[in-house]
């Protein structure tokens, strides 16, 4: 299906207009909608057509993993037959923070695997870190604001979900990683997808790691709003941070901001659902 990628905010203005495909839904992601083009007109990108009509999953290289409630047998087979994957995985969450994920084996084995997603390479092991491809259009919008030449701190930096993209935008990354086996992953990419000149690695606590003053901070963790105290003495006036949450999060950024004695503007949006009655959020907080 050939698509255009609109801004959710810009919706109402196009529906009307020749190239759309009204015969077909829009799918949205994030606040980017996939709107369907008409044949005969230019489209930005092309998206498989949807084969089967069960519940979602995620397909990480050559491993299957669902999400949310327990795959049944029956889906399990729909899968395995659709994909012949090497393994499907009941992904149950993650704890601790070291972000180690919480999988139950439904199928086959699980070892190192290659995604490949916007043009980059991630080797992972989907046992032993997260990744969540939900976050695929926050990844895009993010490298579309990064400057060339921005300093910028990676926080919670995993395998590279977003320091790989900020780099190749052009950024200059601190990446700060407490886990281990995802450092291990993190090293990989950056020298898989030749951004190892750009990004700095550093293993343990972001609250003792961190050094210097960033143009942009990254903090791509739920709870990365009790790591504000620690971000807020490493910028100056127009550091951009992005602060991850569930939920609406902004009130506790502005009590940080004013124990600080800072000001900022900010900017909160929805990136996905994550449970009955959560959304994944991001505020944008730009420094005064």
């Amino acid at each position: 299906m050939n698509v255009r990628e609109i801004p959710c905010r810009e919706m109402k203005r196009i529906l009307s207009d020749p190239w759309v495909d009204t015969s077909r839904k829009p799918w949205v992601s994030g606040d980017i909608a996939y709107v369907p083009v008409q044949k005969g007109y230019s489209y930005t990108l092309t998206l498989p057509e949807r084969r089967r009509k069960g519940r979602g999953y995620q397909k990480l290289g050559s491993i299957i993993a669902f999400h949310g409630e327990q795959p049944d047998a029956g889906v399990i087979d729909e899968v395995r037959n659709l994909h012949h994957p090497q393994g499907i995985i009941w992904y149950r969450g993650h704890h601790g923070e070291m972000r180690i994920p919480d999988i139950v084996l439904l199928y086959g084995e699980v070892s190192d695997t290659i995604h490949k997603e916007s043009g980059l390479l991630y080797h992972l092991n989907p046992t032993k870190v997260m990744f969540s491809q939900g976050n695929r259009e926050e990844k895009r919008r993010i490298a579309n604001l990064v400057k060339p030449g921005e300093l910028i701190c990676d926080m919670f930096a995993g395998i590279g979900y977003f320091t790989l993209p900020m780099a190749k935008a052009g950024g200059f990354i601190h990446a700060l990683e407490i886990n281990p086996d995802a450092v291990h992953y993190l090293e990989k990419n950056a020298r898989e997808n030749a951004l190892d000149s750009r990004i700095c690695i550093t293993m343990g606590d972001c609250r003792k790691t961190i050094t210097g003053t960033y143009d942009r901070i990254h903090m791509g963790y739920y709870e990365a709003a009790g790591f504000l105290d620690t971000a807020l003495s490493h910028v100056k006036s127009g550091t951009v941070l992005h602060v991850h949450g569930i939920g609406d999060n902004t009130t506790e950024i502005q009590e940080h901001l004013k124990t600080f004695g800072l000001t900022a503007t900010m900017e909160h949006r929805i990136i996905k659902k994550i449970g009955p009655g959560k959304v994944h959020t991001v505020t944008d907080v730009v420094i005064s």
